[in-house]
């Protein structure tokens, strides 16, 4: 691991970690009684109304105008435009009976009504925030989340109901932990909101999203006037503790033990997820390891904490046996390589895992293994290479695409694109139910959404392979060089007196340990414990 490579890792897991899930908020059971009932009666016809167009051929004080004839056209009038389509108007009950239909558990039915209710009614409506509420949970709750976030982001700028945006905030807040728009979510809404005026959660919360925007340009005194006012004990505090500490350790050439002791107290801070206190136990482990305190790095290592039967990262184990390659450990570094042979990470993009073998090989002298070990990387990644000597466009290697879009800002890129793409294809369920005009609006919305997410994903995406172009190339020029090595260790002359270097002592198993002959299966729950028995062909020289 190199140190740029360590300051890329944390800054991916820093300023991204993924928020903590947001209590559910409880809307069923009873409708709310913030919205008033929309059961008067409706404007008497030919009557204008605030907020609606006016009839067609009325002029701004609702006189008549005399249209232009044929023989005698109106002064300076152009070719004739048509008028702009007006919508039909809609009974104020429709908006009553949608909402009994989302309350009775059917956001299908409730959807197409609302939305016609509010392409009918003026923005001034008391009721009109609500109806964009309902029709934003109820597309949610059909599977449609984007489109839903999309309405709740307006309830959330136009701030036209103070009863209905905490709602709209909280139904957002709720969204983030999943793939979401973050430009309109976190940057537009929660990064613009005016925060004095907001409950206390939902306040911390937002100015958390302030303080990270203003960490993102550079500017860390104004995201310490925002972190600041997070709740000591809050969720959110943690968060910005650990955003700050890696933003302070990209600008000092050397961590100290303040920063190191700091990020280990938020490895085990409870306020944060299992995945925050992993991110932090792995900053510890690798500011242990550029430290050389490789010991200390396993320890920490140690403290990343797995779901049962989960099969844990590739990253994480190549990085435990490049420490115990550094500890001297040699068959335990190979048995984690090993590890990583398994089928869960065959597809993983680990050059370096063949460099390491070969490195080991070489140690204890198996000079053909280890020849075999470095050729297995240029033969694997054989097509990604020509690639990169030809210059050819990098984004349409398969292995590259897939190792850019495996982490950091472009893995959430993927994902939202993925999420959109999805819901674009669920949209299709629901166009008998929706009606013309909702499902025509749902469809441009998500068109405009996917060629968006398109360009944002394919900007990141061109940065994050050039990246692992760049660690690909490393590894392969690494292997090279020692291959030459071996080569010259292979042709070496035994000096006369030479003799074996004698195998060091075989750890003894303790009572509860039981030792298994590896017969090629793998099981999770075993990952992280094969040792590998081989031993040292090396030659020590007779004084």
């Amino acid at each position: 691991m190199t140190s740029r490579s360590l300051i890329a890792a944390l800054t991916s897991a820093a300023l991204l970690v993924s928020p903590a899930p947001a209590a559910a908020q409880s809307e069923g059971g009873a409708q709310p009684t913030s919205p008033a009932p929309s059961g008067t009666a409706a404007p008497a016809q030919g009557t204008p109304t605030e907020g609606a167009p006016a009839p067609a051929g009325a002029d701004a004080q609702g006189s008549t105008a005399t249209a232009p004839t044929a023989d005698k056209p109106a002064a300076g009038a152009t070719a004739a435009e048509a008028p702009p389509s007006v919508p039909q108007k809609v009974d104020p009950a429709v908006f009553d009976k949608a909402l009994q239909d989302y309350f009775d558990g059917n956001p299908r039915d409730a959807a197409g009504p609302l939305y016609a209710w509010l392409q009918a009614a003026p923005k001034t409506d008391e009721n009109y925030a609500w109806a964009q509420y309902f029709l934003a949970r109820s597309l949610i709750d059909l599977g449609l989340t984007h489109a839903g976030a999309s309405y709740l982001a307006r309830i959330a700028r136009e701030r036209s109901n103070p009863n209905v945006l905490p709602r709209a905030l909280d139904a957002l807040k709720s969204l983030t932990d999943r793939p979401h728009d973050e430009v309109m979510i976190d940057e537009q809404v929660f990064g613009a909101l005016d925060l004095g005026f907001l409950p206390e959660e939902t306040g911390a919360y937002a100015h958390y999203q302030q303080g990270l925007v203003d960490l993102r340009v550079g500017n860390e005194r104004w995201a310490n006037t925002h972190f600041s006012k997070l709740p000591e004990k809050s969720a959110e505090a943690s968060r910005a503790k650990f955003a700050l500490l890696v933003t302070r350790l990209k600008q000092i050439k050397e961590p100290t033990d303040e920063i190191i002791a700091d990020f280990l107290a938020l490895s085990e801070d409870e306020k944060l997820t299992r995945e925050a206190r992993n991110e932090a136990a792995l900053a510890v482990a690798r500011l242990r390891y550029e430290r050389k305190d490789f010991q200390g790095a396993l320890e920490a290592y140690d403290r990343v904490k797995l779901p049962p039967l989960d099969p844990g990262r590739a990253s994480l184990y190549l990085e435990e046996a490049w420490t115990r390659y550094k500890l001297g450990e040699l068959r335990a570094a190979l048995g984690i390589l090993t590890t990583l042979d398994a089928p869960s990470f065959r597809d993983e993009f680990l050059p370096d895992k063949y460099l390491l073998r070969a490195l080991i090989y070489r140690d204890l002298c198996h000079y053909l293994p280890a020849k075999r070990a470095a050729k297995e990387l240029t033969r694997r990644f054989a097509d990604s290479l020509e690639a990169v000597r030809n210059r050819e466009d990098l984004t349409q290697d398969v292995r590259l695409r897939r190792a850019a879009n495996a982490h950091g800002s472009t893995q959430r890129a993927a994902r939202f694109l993925e999420t959109l793409e999805l819901e674009g294809e669920r949209l299709g369920r629901y166009a008998g139910s929706f009606g013309d005009r909702l499902f025509s609006h749902l469809t441009k919305l998500y068109d405009l959404s996917r060629a968006e997410a398109v360009r944002v994903h394919d900007a990141r995406l061109a940065e994050a392979v050039r990246q692992e172009a760049d660690t690909l190339l490393r590894a392969a020029e690494q292997v090279r060089l020692m291959e030459y090595e071996v080569g010259l260790k292979l042709y070496e002359r035994v000096k006369k007196g030479a003799r074996i270097v004698a195998p060091e002592d075989e750890q003894i198993l303790s009572p509860t340990q039981t030792a298994y002959r590896f017969d090629g299966e793998y099981w999770n729950d075993e990952l992280r414990s094969y040792r590998v028995r081989i031993d040292s062909r090396c030659i020590e020289e007779t004084p």
